[in-house]
């Protein structure tokens, strides 16, 4: 890793805006939904009492889309307003509710001992009460700490392979891959990859839930299914997905893997699924010729939205070269650049990390916004164990020219 270690413990509460690590955005849910059609009702009970017409805006939802009424003028109209102008408040009392669901304060822990935790691929993200991560294999099992350092297995995502992932790449995978957990619409997402190695016949899916904790009330996966599939007929991978936001709020999905590299469609925020609005395809990133490039994440930092990538290759154990890149852009759709200036596209990038003494082939990592914080956590290859792949997690900071600079490991 670079830099020296941190040699001593320390607990930071986090005062979070977004949940936990992976992404979170409060978008519109029931209490919403419920406070904007209380609003227009409201307004136009109270406007035909008056004899006009209702009055007013009613209630907020995602993106601050308002119902809006047509008012003449009078006491009824003017009640009507208030009465929907209430509405709006309802609504964004919902909204608010809703985020709050699953925005809390969290503790980051540092220690000066090594971690011996498995996992490949990893995202995590804070409900509230404990951080949650899920990883590459099996069904989507997944894992849970109140400290970041003793972790419990939880349950599974699906209690097998969904059939119609079976069915869209012909043979069942065996296993999942690369999920990403986010949080908006007052649902967990988590977006996850079926596909076998070296192949671009692939597809992403979705599954959501309302809490994470399989105890609590309401617990329950429904697979949404496909929402981006590639085959061998087309120039892009549908895999390794991740959730961002732009700076409406707005949730987008990047996906890719060698081909021409790292794509980005935008996201219906009601369903998950692509948006039917804006079709558009965008290209993020290459390495030209079909080059190793994969494992994309965005965050966004005082004005710049932050592409991270893994280069070279992963899943080889001690022979993996995988290295953490970054490029920014203005806008959410690019162009990425490197501090030169140079296009992502073409295989421009600023490396963050790479193979260090036993931390080997760093990289397939999600850097996510922690409240006023930002982490990036990723795998690592273990040349002290045999490669197995483990966890690692390090601080995101920005230099004066807010470009990201790594922290030291929050455990070795």
């Amino acid at each position: 890793p670079s830099g020296s270690m941190n040699r001593r413990v320390a607990i930071l509460l986090l005062s979070v805006v977004l949940a936990g690590c992976g992404s979170g955005h409060g978008d519109a849910g029931v209490g919403g939904a419920a406070g904007a059609q209380a609003g227009a009702a409201g307004g136009a009970v109270a406007g035909a009492a008056g004899g006009g017409a209702a009055g007013g805006v009613g209630g907020g939802g995602a993106a601050g889309r308002v119902g809006v009424g047509g008012g003449n003028a009078g006491a009824g109209g003017a009640a009507g307003g208030a009465a929907s102008v209430a509405g709006a408040a309802g609504g964004a009392a919902g909204r608010d509710a809703c985020a709050a669901s699953a925005l809390a304060g969290g503790p980051l822990v540092s220690i000066p001992s090594h971690l011996d935790f498995p996992v490949h691929d990893p995202s995590m993200i804070w409900d509230g009460t404990r951080y949650y991560l899920f990883g590459t294999g099996g069904t989507l099992s997944f894992r849970s700490s109140l400290n970041l350092v003793q972790w419990a297995y939880g349950q599974s995502v699906f209690s097998e392979i969904p059939a119609w992932v079976t069915t869209a790449l012909g043979a069942n995978p065996g296993d999942l891959w690369a999920p990403d957990i986010s949080y908006f619409n007052c649902q967990f997402h988590v977006y996850y990859a079926g596909s076998t190695f070296g192949s671009n016949t692939s597809v992403i899916g979705l599954a959501t839930s309302p809490v994470l904790n399989p105890d609590q009330a309401g617990y329950k996966w429904t697979d949404q299914g496909m929402v981006v599939q590639s085959t061998s007929s087309d120039n892009f991978n549908a895999i390794d997905p991740n959730v961002a936001f732009d700076q409406n709020g707005a949730p987008w999905l990047a996906f890719g893997s060698f081909w021409t590299g790292i794509k980005l469609r935008q996201l219906d925020p009601a369903t998950g699924k692509l948006s039917t609005s804006n079709p558009m395809t965008y290209s993020l990133a290459g390495r030209g010729n079909g080059g190793a490039i994969e494992a994309a994440s965005i965050v966004s930092h005082n004005g710049f939205y932050y592409l991270f990538v893994s280069f070279d290759a992963c899943c080889k154990g001690v022979d993996s070269t995988y290295r953490t890149m970054v490029g920014r852009a203005s806008a959410i759709t690019g162009p990425y650049t490197d501090k030169a200036g140079k296009n992502m596209t073409s295989g421009a990038a600023e490396q963050l990390l790479a193979s260090s003494g036993r931390y080997i082939g760093p990289g397939g990592g999600t850097a996510c916004k922690d409240g006023d914080n930002y982490l990036y956590v990723y795998h690592y290859y273990d040349g002290d164990d045999n490669g197995a792949s483990k966890l690692a997690i390090r601080p995101i900071a920005f230099d004066s020219t807010d470009w990201p600079v790594l922290g030291d490991m929050l455990f070795q």
